[in-house]
C-alpha cells in the first residue's frame, strides 16, 4: 500500500511539473522598459517551456544601447532565430558581417556562433527565439538546405492582395525542423487574417505594427505591437485588425 501510494505521489509531481512546463496559447508580452538610458544589455524572457513539438523552447527580448553587443551560440543541441524589432543591427554571423534594419532576421543552426552589435545612435531590440526538437538532429538536412542565413527585409518583395499583403521571407527545412516557415502578413483595418482554422503546425505572431484582437480558442484577447502570440497545435484560431492602422506581423510555423 505504501509502495502504490509513493508511486502515486511521483507521478502526480510528474504531470503538475509537465503542465507547468506546457507552453500556452496565450498572448505574451515584451516587458523591457528600456528607453535607451540604461547603459547595459537588457533580456526579460517572453516565454519558455515545453511545446507539442519543441521540447525546449523559448523567447526572449533583447535591448541592446548604443555600443554594446550580444553573443550567442546555437548549442549541439538547439538552434536560435533573431528578429530585429526595432533599431538597426551589425551581424557577424560566422564569415558574414552584414548590417540588417527593422523586420530582418537570423537563423543559427546549432554550433554556430552569432555576435549582435549597436553601433547606431539609437536603440536596438531583438526577439530572440531558442529550441529543440524532439526528433533526432539532423545536421546535414540543415547545411545541405543552405546552413546558417540571414535574411533582410528590404530583400523581400511584398506581394499585396484584397486584404493588405505578404511578404514570404522562407520555407524551408533546417537541422532541428522539416519544416520553418515565415512570412510577413500586412492586415488592413477591419479584415481576419482568415477564418478561425486550426492546424497541426505550431505558430507564432509577433506583432510589430497595428492592434488586433486573436481568437485563441474559445478565448479573445488583443495584441499590441511588441506582443508574442503563441498558438499550439490544432488551437482554433484567427486575427482581425480592430485598430485605425493595418497591422503588419510575422507569422511563424514548424513541424
Amino acid at each position: 500500500m505504501k509502495f502504490r501510494f509513493t508511486l502515486f505521489l511521483i507521478l502526480m509531481i510528474g504531470l503538475l511539473q509537465a503542465q507547468k512546463n506546457s507552453l500556452q496559447s496565450k498572448v505574451y508580452q515584451w516587458d523591457i522598459n528600456n528607453n535607451g538610458n540604461s547603459a547595459k544589455v537588457q533580456k526579460s524572457t517572453i516565454f519558455g517551456g515545453e511545446g507539442g513539438i519543441l521540447t525546449k523552447h523559448a523567447m526572449i527580448g533583447i535591448s541592446i544601447p548604443t555600443g554594446k553587443k550580444w553573443e550567442g551560440k546555437s548549442t549541439a543541441q538547439q538552434e536560435k532565430f533573431y528578429v530585429i524589432k526595432t533599431g538597426i543591427a551589425d551581424i557577424e554571423l560566422n564569415d558574414q558581417k552584414l548590417q540588417l534594419n527593422r523586420g530582418s532576421v537570423v537563423c543559427v543552426l546549432p554550433g554556430d556562433k552569432i555576435q549582435i552589435k549597436n553601433n547606431s545612435t539609437n536603440l536596438l531590440q531583438i526577439y530572440e527565439m531558442s529550441y529543440s526538437a524532439g526528433e533526432k538532429i539532423n545536421i546535414e538536412r540543415g547545411v545541405k538546405a543552405g546552413g546558417s542565413f540571414i535574411t533582410l527585409w528590404d530583400n523581400i518583395k511584398f506581394k499585396p492582395h484584397e486584404r493588405g499583403g505578404v511578404r514570404q521571407f522562407f520555407d524551408r527545412p533546417t537541422a532541428m525542423l522539416n519544416r520553418f516557415d515565415i512570412h510577413v502578413t500586412q492586415l488592413n483595418v477591419g479584415f481576419k487574417s482568415h477564418e478561425p482554422h486550426t492546424h497541426v503546425n505550431e505558430e507564432i505572431i509577433l506583432m510589430l505594427d497595428g492592434n488586433a484582437e486573436m481568437q485563441i480558442g474559445t478565448d479573445h484577447q488583443k495584441a499590441n505591437p511588441g506582443d508574442v502570440v503563441l498558438y499550439g497545435s490544432n488551437i482554433l484560431h484567427n486575427l482581425t485588425n480592430v485598430g485605425n492602422t493595418p497591422c503588419l506581423y510575422f507569422a511563424i510555423q514548424w513541424n
